[in-house]
Order: structure tokens, then C-alpha cells, then sequence
């Protein structure tokens, strides 16, 4: 009687085993190609939002540097006021900039 129950159990693992594999791996094939093309229009999403972000940081870029060019070709008197005329002292003139930077690090 032992044997048979042995038979039986290895004819139901069998087809356990067999219905999981017809029904199981497509499944599993079918959730892992959608898987993997959420995350291709997720990173094209990142791709697209990064230009993005980069074409409006070179805009405003182009904007400030506008703006300076405006502020340089004023008047005299009016770059005298609003301080830009003061020439610019370069670093190894200024000691105390360079010993802040070395007690940084």
C-alpha cells in the first residue's frame, strides 16, 4: 500500500510541477518585459527632464550674462554708484583669502 501512496505522490508532484511550469514562466515573462519597459520610459522621462533642466540653466545663463553686459556699458557715474568701476585685486594680493581657504581643508 506504501508504494502506491509513494506512486501517487510522485504523479502529483509531477503535475504540480508541470502546471506551474506551463502557467508560471510566461507569467513571469510576461511581468518581467513589462517590468523592464516601465523602467525604460522612466529612465527616457529622466533623460528628457535633465535637457530640460539644462536648456532652461543655459537660458538664464545667457539672460544673467546679458544683463552684465548690460550693466557694464552704462554710463560712468552710474557704474561709479553702483560699484562696478573698482578694479578687481587678484588673489596673491589678498593673503588672508588664500590662509581662509587653506584653514578649511
Amino acid at each position: 500500500m506504501s508504494s502506491n501512496l509513494i506512486v501517487y505522490l510522485i504523479a502529483a508532484v509531477t503535475v504540480l510541477v508541470g502546471v506551474l511550469a506551463a502557467f508560471g514562466f510566461p507569467a513571469l515573462a510576461i511581468v518581467a518585459v513589462k517590468f523592464f519597459k516601465f523602467k525604460e520610459r522612466e529612465l527616457t522621462l529622466e533623460m528628457e527632464y535633465r535637457q530640460k533642466s539644462q536648456q532652461q540653466e543655459l537660458a538664464i545663463e545667457q539672460r544673467v550674462q546679458r544683463l552684465e553686459d548690460a550693466l557694464s556699458s552704462l554710463d560712468h557715474d552710474v557704474r561709479a554708484r553702483l560699484g562696478i568701476d573698482q578694479p578687481v585685486t587678484p588673489l596673491a594680493s589678498r593673503p588672508e583669502l588664500l590662509e581662509g581657504l587653506a584653514a578649511k581643508r
